[in-house]
């Protein structure tokens, strides 16, 4: 096994990593696509279309769906539907490079390369232990809200509460916002403890694999200092989760907790509902817009802009402010130049990105503006929430979103830098497998 990965490997290292990431994601989809075609997928026909569409919402952790998963898919369809959505949240490679080192190999430079460049990790960072608390990390915390979930299911009668606690103890931790219940989450609406295991699997994804690393090493060595990264995440995500939360009831007539866990789903991508987004008011919809655009955290399942580039965005507004130009600060703290290029060439391209997809969607579909700009900004910033026009979106208007949605988990900067930076700094094959 280790030496068809090594082969493999070989007859890719003329490409550079984010190509290899591209090529990876596009057969995870055509994989996909031709199990969920099987006739023992399907309950009903589902066209190509739909089939397509609905598998890049999964593997790009999304969970806008043509319809109700469970009236379109049979349990094995489900289950393809689940594997993609675990898959898209770990990442692509993480998998295989788990067996390389649980079988005592190491990882080639090229093949950490690649994860480094998926997961935006800081230099130096210690890419095998990473990939290992990953595995951990993702199966841990997947247990836990499995447990409690079936617990509360099982409370409420559900049918085979197992089932459904693993179903959706997987699709909220990878921010995938799948459900197998036909109004999603409507039905728990005032039910505590279902929302409060649903946001702590989302927040528990969304924030990055790095930051549980960071504050296990806390835990275990006091001398361990908590990184700025970490602060900087923690600190955006939970701005954004009471800012949204207050904005959000305004002229709205949510409770505290509907408001919450709507934020909550919106701002981690992950794109559950506990209401009927089509009834909500512009007020509301704005909010849930820009929080889905903001997105989660960098190393983590969800989408969007993501936390870091705001606080880089935030740190520019209050240097210029200060007329401090020189160098940019967030929280006192100088940020590198190189981080605030990314930063700004991220955000550009995403904004730019957003545009086209809503200017594309205007000249195919027949829907208002706002439910436009909805379902463009849910399906690039790999959320899934709609205002439930999903479903009746013309063929072209679902490839137009099959292609936000695979340009959200990607990253359109990345699908940039594959295409345009130079691959003069590729390992070679033969380097690789000497180390």
């Amino acid at each position: 096994m280790y030496k068809l990965i090594n082969s493999l490997e070989c007859k890719l290292s003329k490409f550079a990593p984010y190509q290899v990431i591209i090529f990876g994601f596009v057969t995870y989809i055509l994989t996909g696509l031709l199990f969920i075609s099987l006739p023992c997928a399907q309950k009903i026909h589902v066209s190509f279309v739909d089939n397509l569409f609905n598998i890049v919402s999964a593997l790009s952790t999304t969970g806008l769906t043509t319809g109700n998963i469970s009236q379109l898919y049979t349990p094995f369809g489900k289950l393809v539907l689940l594997t993609l959505i675990q898959l898209g949240a770990i990442g692509y490679m993480t998998i295989t490079s788990f067996f390389i080192l649980s079988s005592g190999n190491n990882l080639s430079s090229y093949r950490t390369k690649i994860l480094s460049a998926e997961f935006t990790l800081p230099e130096n960072f210690n890419i095998k232990e990473f990939i290992r608390n990953i595995i951990i990390y993702t199966f841990v915390i997947e247990l836990i809200g499995t447990i409690f979930l079936s617990i509360e299911f099982h409370k409420l009668g559900i049918t085979n509460p197992v089932w459904a606690g693993v179903f959706h103890a997987i699709s909220a931790f990878s921010t995938a916002g799948f459900s197998i219940f036909s109004t999603g989450l409507e039905a728990f609406k005032n039910d505590i403890s279902i929302n409060i295991i649903i946001a702590f699997l989302c927040y528990s994804g969304a924030i990055g694999f790095i930051i549980p690393m960071d504050i296990y090493r806390k835990i275990i060595d006091k001398n361990h200092k908590i990184t700025f990264t970490t602060k900087v995440i923690l600190f955006i995500t939970a701005l954004v989760g009471i800012l949204g939360t207050v904005l959000y009831l305004f002229n709205s007539d949510s409770n505290v907790l509907t408001a919450f866990f709507q934020v909550m789903s919106a701002s981690t991508t992950a794109g559950f509902n506990t209401v009927n987004i089509g009834k909500l008011s512009t007020t509301s919809l704005a909010v849930l817009i820009a929080a889905m655009v903001i997105g989660a955290s960098p190393s983590g399942t969800g989408g969007g802009i993501k936390s870091t580039s705001i606080s880089v965005l935030l740190g520019i507004v209050g240097s210029v402010m200060r007329g401090q130009f020189k160098q940019i600060t967030f929280l006192n703290k100088a940020i590198p130049l190189n981080r605030v290029f990314t930063a700004v060439a991220s955000t550009t391209t995403y904004m730019f990105t957003l545009i086209i997809i809503v200017y594309l969607l205007t000249l195919t579909e027949h829907f208002s503006f706002m439910e436009l700009c909805f379902e463009a900004a849910s399906a690039l910033g790999t959320v899934g929430l709609s205002m439930g026009i999903t479903a009746d979106l013309t063929n072209l208007g679902k490839i137009i979103l099959s292609l936000a949605m695979f340009l959200g988990r990607v990253g359109p900067l990345s699908i940039g830098i594959a295409f345009f930076k130079s691959n003069s700094n590729i390992v070679a094959c033969k380097s690789d497998l000497a180390t």
